[in-house]
């Protein structure tokens, strides 16, 4: 049921299950934020070019390939924007461009060494740090969140794609 009155609407959400949770979410991305922020300056790397870096390494390590087009649908990028980002990548040593071996009119985008070793060097520090944390839970525990926050994330997608959808 959703009241017509938008702050009869707020207040039923602010008494659900979960609704503090969801700022110590917001808290928790914007420390994870700040602290990118923090080592890809020290990298001399973009924001953009942090996110899609992660994001074909995240393909690699699923077994995929990533390319530009899904490169630039997941950042939310122009595909002239897109074209920079890889470009400075490329020019600095972090990406490579290659013909798919399926397709050779496609292009996929792959880390080098040198890209690997910068995340290695942006990110340990903070996975030293949280993994100590996670450690204290059970691995009961951490599947429940795992999959709790599987789902925040579709949750996310979801609503991104409704705003969307409404433009």
């Amino acid at each position: 049921m959703h009241p017509s009155d938008p702050s009869e609407n707020r207040d039923m959400m602010r008494g659900a299950p979960g609704f503090e949770l969801m700022f110590l979410l917001q808290k928790f991305t914007n420390e994870a934020d700040r602290y990118a922020e923090t080592v890809r300056r020290r990298h001399g790397l973009a924001r953009n070019d942090v996110h899609a870096l992660s994001a074909v390494m995240e393909a690699e390590r699923h077994g995929e390939h990533a390319t530009p087009g899904a490169l630039r649908e997941r950042l939310v990028l122009s595909s002239a924007a897109m074209t920079s980002v890889i470009d400075r990548l490329e020019a600095s040593g972090h990406l490579e461009r290659r013909h798919s071996s399926t397709d050779r009119r496609q292009i996929e985008v792959t880390p080098t060494p040198s890209a690997r070793e910068t995340g290695r060097e942006m990110f340990d520090p903070m996975v030293r740090h949280m993994l100590p944390v996670l450690a204290e839970y059970t691995p009961a525990q951490l599947e429940l969140v795992e999959g709790m926050v599987a789902r925040l994330i579709q949750a996310i997608t979801d609503a991104r794609n409704e705003v969307n959808a409404s433009d």
